[in-house]
């Protein structure tokens, strides 16, 4: 069948555009060594560096270069190949590639969530930091990570939609899937400012190209009531041995990536578990210097408030009574009764919920009483759910 000018001049550069993002990771070392210098062309320092964002000015630069060598290769492609009636067999190859990225990122975000190690339960921090102090993404993972139903339900839904992509008689169902999660997600990371935009736009684009073959009959199904007829289950494979070998590369690759990414998953949400030596919100009962209490001024930023020691045991915030916050690396001896937080400091624990800090910070000798505050004090925890509920709740 031939295909219009405009549809053959489309799918080259979608080919080409989807081709190039899908086997970005793959290529990488090469990127990094030339986006750097295309952000030189252009006065722009496109240096990759790990720092956890997604949105970088090297992820824009190397966007803009997937886009520009998509259009020059479509111009050579459509100059050398003008005569090709169709790319049926190219196009149906394509699918399967988008496919298959798709399926298995969607898998690996999912498994994230289904043990929640992405937004893992409330860190204690969070527990003690208003809401006008936390930035958009923190608050983002404090919403989610107080609900670990949710958490768990938005990893299941992109889970199911990356499986469904792995079956040619179900890519449909798991595109619409995939369209629905990653809108979800998309509008997210917009509203929230989470630097993965990029991203999770490239794979809501992904979903919308595997749905968009079958618009017309969804839309003949939802919108016009009028039958829609089958949907060719056209493959580029046509031995029927190909296929079964095919079939069953593909069920390998499902299973380990499945395995690959929970397993990782369930490890960092138990490892979240384990509590770490003297973990926990420490309230402050008695502060002195040298000696001496410090009278209250305004804005007092001497005398502290509360300690939060994290879960792994590895770092403390301090909060003064100003309300300001410093981190600290954290180091615990427990024979020796002492720990390192920006000084020495010996420690004793009188009872369960005391603990007392004598050493030296910032030059001067210190003597700190804590008492600690079960997190379950906190209506964010303690609130809890109710089927019932004669008036809202809302604080």
């Amino acid at each position: 069948m031939q295909w219009p000018l405009l549809k053959k001049i489309a799918f080259r550069w979608q080919f080409v555009y989807l081709f190039l993002f899908c086997l970005g990771p793959a290529a990488s070392w090469l990127w990094t060594r030339i986006i750097p210098w295309v952000g030189e062309l252009l006065g722009v320092d496109a240096v990759q560096r790990a720092t956890g964002s997604g949105d970088t000015t090297f992820h824009y630069v190397l966007i803009l270069g997937y886009f520009v060598l998509a259009l020059v290769a479509t111009l050579v492609w459509s100059f050398v190949d003008h005569r090709r009636p169709h790319y049926h067999s190219l196009y149906l190859g394509l699918r399967v590639l988008v496919r298959l990225v798709l399926g298995v990122t969607l898998i690996a975000y999912g498994a994230a969530k289904v043990f929640p190690s992405q937004f893992p339960p409330l860190p204690l921090h969070r527990l003690v930091q208003t809401f006008g102090e936390a930035s958009p993404m923190g608050l983002l993972w404090t919403f989610m990570g107080a609900s670990v139903p949710y958490t768990v339900f938005c990893g299941a839904t992109e889970m199911l939609g990356g499986v469904l992509l792995f079956f040619r008689r179900t890519t449909t169902l798991g595109a619409l899937v995939s369209v629905a999660v990653m809108t979800h997600v998309a509008v997210l990371n917009f509203a929230y400012d989470v630097p993965v935009k990029l991203i999770s736009c490239h794979l809501l684009a992904m979903a919308v190209f595997l749905s968009a073959e079958d618009a017309r009959r969804l839309a003949n199904l939802f919108v016009w009531n009028r039958t829609a007829s089958p949907a060719p289950l056209d493959t580029v494979l046509q031995s029927p041995k190909l296929r079964r070998a095919a079939f069953a590369l593909k069920m390998l690759l499902l299973t380990v990536v499945a395995v690959a990414s929970l397993y990782p998953s369930f490890l960092r949400w138990q490892a979240r578990l384990v509590k770490g030596p003297l973990s926990g919100i420490w309230e402050v009962q008695h502060f002195s210097l040298d000696g001496e209490a410090p009278e209250s001024v305004v804005p007092d930023n001497v005398r502290w408030r509360r300690v939060v020691i994290s879960d792994s045991g590895q770092s403390a915030s301090v909060q003064r009574m100003d309300g300001t916050r410093r981190q600290h690396s954290l180091t615990v001896d427990l024979e020796a009764e002492k720990l390192f937080l920006d000084g020495e400091f010996t420690y004793s624990t009188p009872t369960a919920d005391t603990l007392n800090l004598l050493g030296t910070y910032g030059g001067r000798e210190l003597r700190v009483t804590f008492r600690h505050v079960d997190p379950s004090e906190f209506r964010l925890v303690n609130r809890g759910f109710h089927w019932i509920s004669e008036s809202p709740y809302n604080r």
